[in-house]
């Protein structure tokens, strides 16, 4: 669907185009996010299993034995950090979608305030509608209502 061509101020027109941008970068950090998940929880998993296999099994519960084979097993450390690494990686991403999710909806939420129209037809509200209606079926974004 083509943009409606419409008599909108300038500072109107890039309020919607940063909402557009806005909703593509908190969708790309969404998609992402799973990948990123699912990398550590793999991760998680082998070095569990890993580590119960090579020195919980060997060590026989020996605290020395069980950080003498944790340390010597270069594999076992590597994966430990990057699962750390990972799962600190992961958390960040997590605050970092929340935070794109917030300021899409604050400006969400601004765009509209300053669309509001007149609940009769009028030549204000048809524009608004065509925004709204452009908005949600291009971009999956809501300008109709604020909840």
């Amino acid at each position: 669907m083509k943009q409606p061509e419409l008599n909108l101020s300038d500072d109107t027109m890039k309020l919607l185009e940063k909402l557009k941008d806005r909703k593509k970068d908190w969708d790309k950090l969404k998609r992402t996010q799973v990948i990123f998940i699912v990398l550590t929880g793999v991760l998680i998993l082998y070095f569990t299993f890993t580590f119960y296999q090579k020195v919980l099994l060997v060590s026989g519960g020996n605290a020395l034995a069980i950080l003498n084979l944790l340390t010597s097993n270069k594999l076992l450390s590597g994966s430990l950090l990057a699962s750390i690494s990972f799962f600190m990686f992961t958390r960040n991403r997590v605050a970092r979608i929340e935070k794109a999710k917030s300021k899409y909806e604050n400006l969400r939420m601004e765009a509209i305030d300053k669309l509001d129209a007149s609940w009769l037809k009028d030549v204000k509200s048809e524009a608004r509608d065509q925004i709204s209606s452009f908005l949600d079926k291009e971009h999956d974004i809501n300008i109709v209502y604020k909840s």
